[in-house]
């Protein structure tokens, strides 16, 4: 900054007279010494220049560009007015050099105080050796380095003080980068992601921030989980690992963590190990509202949480806080929960339920009344030619899929069982419009219902068919998805919103988008909390903040959030991408310049063809008959010697010689036609 002290100096008081004043500014006739006081402003500016170490707050800087300002526009104004003289006073504004003297002052030093004084963004673009010593002195001092020495002690500490500061900060960067690779090392072998409602902690993402996009649960990068499950009821999540660890979150301590000692109203928003199963060789687990139950790879049943209404099949209604063996005799394979009820299927391909019997959700026949339930499994009576592959069951409703066709019961609420009607069904009652469909994949929410019919030559996907209540717009209906553009693999359905596993491995979601449940946008109008139409989560199988994402395993649908295990990312590294990414950007260049240069060339053409075309018609003009438009008998158009501009025949100007025809020739019968015709 330059030194502005010589701006300091007190303009000559050259005022003789009376005591003068106007707008506060007092000027008195010297007499023993000039008075020293001043506008508020000008003190301001002077209290500014005094604050030699820049250390200046915004608002100050603010105060002193409308100082200076303030100033430029009262002298512009007063310049206009003129002196009024009197015998005993004279009123006079100050000179107008000494305005524009504070208007420098308050200025300069506004651009003073916000001079970045040790900054090495700044610095760095800055020739060192050629700053004056009280620059580098104030550098130095910002920077909290001695400012004692010659200039080339002052530079030389400048500099060194620099490199030091780009070196940590380089140390840093690398740090950071290789804490970012490890990360992504892990992430990229495969984890669990979460979006939407996290009231509950049921995101595992250590808070209880909604979240609108896919995040990653942090404690799952690199652990190979295998399934999830969640519930519409408890709003909590597991997570099962390769490892055949079990994973809890959520559940505001209502929910069945598995975890001994947890406390009611206890929200666990990061996952926990549920150490209970650690050796249980655990691959699949299920929740209800207020139970859990998960299979081990030899089909062990274990269960835990309130035991109302018989749902933990243990013949009992006693609260189970930990993960206890169910003793049920017949090896497991498949196990869904509803609400209050859970359905099994065996290796041996039977039915067995237990819970509560309301609306038939058992398929065990009819009960006298809503309040009775099954402490224990049950098996389900099904046509013995019947062999089953799927089960699962909605909040109170259920289905079982066979090779041939598909049954259900259970409530009937919304034409959730696909049978054209709303009422519920207390036994197996298939449903006809599936009969000798090969089904995929079933799944069933809150109100309604999902299935994937397999459709040749296809085989691991098909078409989703749907039914129930379309509220949220969540269920489809019953027809091809999405037109049959698109054939799945695996359907999950939540409490108003659902997602499948294309054939190409990616994402579709649709249904209720409250708190981003879909996990993408839904259109323009972002106060749509809904939407009927699916969309592809772009989120999957690419790379996302500079890691890979694997494509999705296993996803599950609970209430108004989602959540998706992927596998391992196997596209190009961010490296790999950068020069595919560069590489494809030089295509396009290329491309756009080969569109451009055939462009070039065809309007080169044209120019030239149009150019042809004129010169064309204009020998045409000139060689050919002209007749005229004024004269019928002028056989055409021949200039006059003397005024080349006027036909010789009729004497008109060529102006009325605008009836181009051809010379006929004599040689054909149509010429000599027309030559007797002009005759």
């Amino acid at each position: 900054m330059q030194d502005n002290d010589h701006l300091d100096e007190k303009p000559e008081a050259a005022m003789h007279g009376s005591p003068k004043r106007e707008r506060g500014y007092t000027y008195t006739k010297p007499t023993t010494k000039a008075n020293n006081t001043a506008h508020p402003a000008v003190k301001f500016v002077e209290e500014l220049k005094a604050d030699g170490n820049g250390n200046v707050s915004l608002a100050d800087k603010l105060k002193a560009a409308a100082v200076a300002e303030k100033l430029k526009q009262r002298d512009s104004k007063d310049s206009s007015q003129s002196n009024v003289n009197n015998d005993s006073t004279m009123t006079r504004h100050p000179p107008k050099a000494t305005t524009n003297l504070i208007a420098t002052v308050a200025a300069a030093k506004f651009r003073g105080a916000t001079a970045p004084w040790g900054s090495y963004t700044f610095l760095e673009s800055l020739d060192i050796s050629s700053l004056s010593n009280e620059k580098l002195k104030r550098h130095l001092k910002a920077r909290g380095e001695l400012t004692e020495g010659s200039k080339i002690e002052l530079t030389d500490r400048l500099m060194s003080s620099l490199e030091e500061e780009m070196k940590r900060e380089l140390a840093i960067k690398q740090e950071i980068e290789a804490k970012h690779k490890q990360v992504a090392l892990l992430e990229e072998q495969g984890a669990v992601y979460a979006v939407g409602k996290n009231n509950m902690g049921q995101l595992g993402l250590g808070d209880f921030k909604d979240r609108h996009t896919f995040t990653v649960v942090p404690i799952t990068r690199g652990r190979y989980c295998q399934h999830v499950s969640t519930s519409t009821g408890a709003n909590m999540s597991f997570a099962t690992t390769e490892k055949h660890e079990i994973f809890a979150w959520g559940g505001g301590g209502m929910g069945p963590m598995g975890l001994k000692g947890s406390k009611q109203n206890v929200r666990f928003e990061t996952p926990q190990l549920v150490v209970a199963l650690n050796g249980e060789e655990i691959i699949m687990t299920s929740i209800g509202a207020n139970h859990a139950i998960a299979i081990s790879k030899g089909g062990d049943l274990f269960s835990w949480g309130k035991g109302d209404f018989g749902v933990l099949g243990a013949r009992s209604t006693m609260k189970v806080e930990t993960p206890t063996f169910l003793g049920f005799d017949k090896p497991a394979s498949v196990v869904s929960c509803g609400d209050h009820h859970t359905c099994i299927k065996t290796t041996g391909n039977e039915v067995y339920v237990f819970g509560h019997s309301a609306n038939g959700r058992l398929g065990i026949g009819s009960c006298e009344t809503e309040t009775r339930f099954q402490p224990f499994p049950v098996q389900v009576r099904l046509p013995a030619s019947q062999v089953v592959r799927l089960v699962a069951c909605g909040s109170d409703h259920t289905l079982v899929s066979t090779k041939s066709t598909t049954f259900s019961w259970g409530s009937g609420d919304g034409g959730k069982l696909g049978h054209g009607d709303l009422l519920s069904r207390w036994e197996p009652t298939e449903i006809t419009g599936l009969r000798g469909c090969n089904i995929l994949d079933i799944s069933a929410g809150t109100w309604h219902s999902a299935c994937v019919v397999r459709i040749p030559p296809m085989k691991d996907s098909g078409y989703l068919y749907t039914f129930g209540s379309g509220y949220q717009r969540s269920a489809w209906a019953r027809g091809g998805f999405w037109n049959g553009q698109i054939t799945v693999r695996r359907v999950f359905c939540g409490s108003s919103h659902n997602a499948v596993i294309a054939s190409d491995g990616n994402v579709w979601t649709w249904g209720s988008n409250r708190h981003g449940a879909l996990g993408r946008s839904i259109g323009k109008n972002t106060n749509s909390m809904f939407t009927p139409n699916p969309g592809i989560v772009i989120e999957f199988g690419t790379i996302v903040n500079r890691i890979g994402r694997g494509l999705p395993k296993s996803v599950a649908c609970g209430r108004e959030y989602t959540i998706v295990a992927t596998t391992a990312y196997d596209g190009p590294s961010e490296e790999e991408a950068l020069e595919i990414l560069a590489m494809q950007r030089v295509k396009e260049a290329e491309e756009r310049k080969r569109q451009a240069d055939i462009s070039r060339t065809k309007e080169e053409e044209m120019r030239l063809q149009r150019e042809q075309e004129l010169e064309r018609q204009k020998i045409r003009y000139l060689t050919s008959k002209r007749l005229c438009t004024m004269d019928p008998k002028c056989p055409g158009f021949t200039y006059e010697v003397n005024r080349p501009s006027c036909c010789r025949e009729c004497g008109f100007s060529v102006a009325y010689h605008t009836i181009v025809v051809d010379e006929p020739s004599t040689e054909s019968a149509e010429g000599r036609q027309n030559i007797k015709t002009v005759e």
